[in-house]
């Protein structure tokens, strides 16, 4: 396990980014449930995967990351076409009165080991997506602090385009509100309150290695399988956030944003001020790939106004991600937010201009 040590601003401590080696180790694994709770089945079956070599193996043979996602993913996805068997009466999300999670290991072990060669191909030819569109009660604070009124929105690893739609959502972070949409999207307000104002976005764009269509059945059931099993709110809110999204019009670029962001920002007016935001797709990124990403945000900022926005989960911190956003000065941490938009938690001093 790789930690790259960064310092921050604004007095947060400093952080520790957690990159996924090539070659994963139980070690590795269990430091990935430590960090990722809220599932009582996959806190169990980490535990599984780590003590079995031949679990291990499987997870290793998956292609993209992060590996521990896909896996489990790839089993719930396959499930659905599996309801009868032993495995799918430990997931909520396909039974009613699922049995303990405790009592999984021996029936996850056989499924996947009988399904070994479908969850590789889909390691390999899947990735995953964004589903959670209440992740924007931390995103949208974060594009008002551009001071942009109207400008382009370009999403790195959009999905389904679920965080381009964040101005048609409503929200209520503690007792302020915001917005009429159908998607009402509530989270605990622990900081300071964010800088509520009215916003136009001309045009949405959203890049991805596999953009998901929000009309596609199958990759519908693709973003529920990403939803971990006992997250049934989640699903029903998934739901309503793609029916937002298929009345939008918004662009969907196919391929590596290191690759298709300068395409993006070509098809654009000089001069147009853009808005670019990432939620949890630094992992997914090659060093080489970042450092692409930044020299072309640097030489679109010699022609146009250009704010970045990002959300990443980072170490140590055992709960939330780190909010932080770019002016062209460098980037600029202005709090944290939890993974899933369960809270908020901003700095008094946001980065307005």
């Amino acid at each position: 396990m790789e930690r790259v040590r960064r310092r921050t601003g604004h007095g947060l401590p400093e952080v520790e980014i957690l990159s996924a080696p090539t070659r994963l180790t139980p070690q590795y694994l269990r430091e990935w449930g430590r960090h990722a709770p809220g599932s009582p089945l996959y806190h169990h079956l980490v535990e599984v995967i780590a003590d079995d070599p031949e679990l291990m193996r499987v997870l290793n043979l998956i292609k993209h990351l992060p590996k521990p996602n896909l896996l489990f993913a790839a089993v719930q996805y396959l499930l659905a076409d599996h309801i009868d068997s032993k495995l799918a009466g430990f997931y909520p999300s396909l039974v009613e009165n699922a049995l303990p999670p405790e009592g999984s290991g021996p029936a996850f072990r056989d499924y996947v080991l009988d399904q070994e060669e479908a969850i590789v191909e889909i390691g390999r030819t899947r990735r995953t997506q964004t589903n959670e569109c209440r992740r924007c009660v931390a995103l949208l604070p974060l594009v008002w602090m551009s001071g942009f009124d109207r400008f382009h929105l370009i999403d790195l690893g959009t999905s389904a385009g679920l965080n381009l739609a964040l101005d048609h959502y409503s929200y209520q972070w503690g007792e302020l509100r915001w917005g009429s949409g159908a998607v009402h999207l509530k989270t605990e307000l622990r900081g300071a309150p964010p800088f509520r104002r009215a916003i136009d976005i001309i045009s949405r764009v959203g890049l991805d290695m596999d953009p998901i269509d929000p009309t596609s059945d199958d990759d519908r059931r693709w973003l529920d399988a990403l939803i971990w099993p006992e997250h049934g709110e989640r699903r029903e809110r998934l739901t309503q956030a793609l029916e937002t999204v298929r009345s939008l019009e918004i662009d969907l670029i196919a391929g590596d944003a290191a690759e298709t962001l300068e395409v993006a920002l070509d098809r654009l007016p000089d001069g147009s001020p853009v808005v670019v935001m990432r939620s949890f797709v630094r992992s997914q990124l090659t060093e080489t790939q970042r450092d692409i990403i930044d020299g072309v945000c640097a030489a679109a900022r010699t022609t146009r106004p250009l704010f970045r926005v990002s959300v990443e989960f980072e170490l140590p911190s055992e709960e939330g991600a780190l909010l932080s956003v770019d002016d062209g000065t460098g980037w600029m941490n202005v709090g944290w937010a939890h993974h899933h938009g369960d809270w908020l938690d901003l700095l008094d001093d946001q980065a307005l201009p």
